[in-house]
């Protein structure tokens, strides 16, 4: 590793860099700066020493970024932006006139909540924006340090000291499946066993309560794809017999568009307990305020409408089930 002295580290570079990675470019670096060219040469400079890599390459006529400069990237602009809101101080928030980007992190899923946040912000917020963040290992430490400003997670997630949470929503489980799926007719736990899965992995590196569930059942879920993202699930799901098992709000929203079913959870699942969470330093931060407050309201409204699972009536016994799944 290529240790770094941060207390002899100019933040002024990462401002640079910051606007170079933007760019990639140094004489339009320079223009946005108000510096010379030369002297954005000479920062850049700088930065491959301290930083013990290139950063930007030129191929062919541009300039590109590093694997290195890529990571540090959304790191260095989120920084930033936590530095300039702890140096301005500010004492009030004026929705109306902020330029603020507000950050919100929780998994791919949580993109159902922008929809009603954006069409609210465009009136009372227009010049602010919003980006969505991975959901990542110590995702709730970043939150809790400010360097996120919002967080929508499980409420049982391991907790982090210096947090503040409010409950969202209680999310059922449901299958999701094409409309025409072989199991539709006859579905059950056995039904559900004998057709392999979409699943998706997640950052918690825990078991998946559906496979908790399953084994607790004496069932064995056939292995389909993983995959790294819920929302790439439907088109799979829409050309194939595979199934997914999935808190029915993730895929709500887009499940008609490709024609997909909600299905009864066969299984003993619990609901999951929604949260949003925020930095306990930032709780009366006004701009943290506001944002919670509309996030919360997109959030209530997003996760609510689920629609209905259909009514199916299982055919198969959980005992004749588990034998079925034996046999294979």
């Amino acid at each position: 590793m290529h240790e770094i002295d941060v207390s002899q580290t100019d933040l002024n570079l990462l401002v640079v860099l910051d606007v170079l990675l933007q760019e990639r470019n140094v004489t339009r670096a320079a223009r946005r700066l108000h510096r010379t060219q030369s002297a954005v040469s000479h920062a850049l400079g700088r930065l491959r020493a301290q930083l013990g890599d290139p950063l930007l390459v030129r191929v062919g006529g541009e300039m590109r970024p590093t694997p290195k400069a890529e990571r540090l990237a959304g790191e260095i602009s989120r920084l930033l932006r936590s530095i300039g809101r702890v140096l301005a101080q500010e004492g009030a928030f004026d929705p109306a006139t902020t330029d603020r980007v507000f950050t919100l992190a929780g998994p791919d899923f949580v993109a159902a909540v922008l929809p009603t946040l954006l069409a609210g912000m465009a009136t009372t917020t227009p010049t602010a924006g919003v980006e969505l963040v991975p959901a990542v290992r110590g995702m709730l430490r970043d939150v809790a340090d400010g360097r996120v400003d919002l967080a929508i997670a499980p409420a049982g997630l391991a907790r982090t000291e210096g947090l503040r949470s409010l409950s969202l929503a209680t999310l059922e489980w449901a299958v999701y499946a094409r409309a025409d799926h072989p199991a539709v007719g006859v579905w059950g736990l056995e039904a559900w066993a004998g057709h392999s899965h979409v699943r998706v992995r997640t950052t918690s590196g825990e078991e998946s309560p559906v496979e908790t569930a399953a084994r607790a059942a004496g069932l064995h879920r056939r292995a389909g794809p993983y995959l790294p993202h819920f929302l790439l699930a439907p088109p799979l799901l829409a050309r194939t017999d595979l199934l997914m098992t999935v808190p029915r709000a993730v895929l709500a929203d887009v499940a008609p568009r490709f024609g997909l079913v909600a299905l009864p959870c066969p299984l003993s699942l619990s609901p999951i307990a929604l949260s949003m969470f925020w930095s306990a330093a930032l709780d009366g931060d006004p701009a943290i305020v506001w944002f919670r407050r509309a996030v919360e309201a997109a959030a209530r409204v997003a996760f609510a409408s689920t629609g209905e699972a259909l009514e199916l009536r299982p055919r198969t016994s959980r005992a004749t089930a588990g034998r079925a799944s034996r046999k294979r």
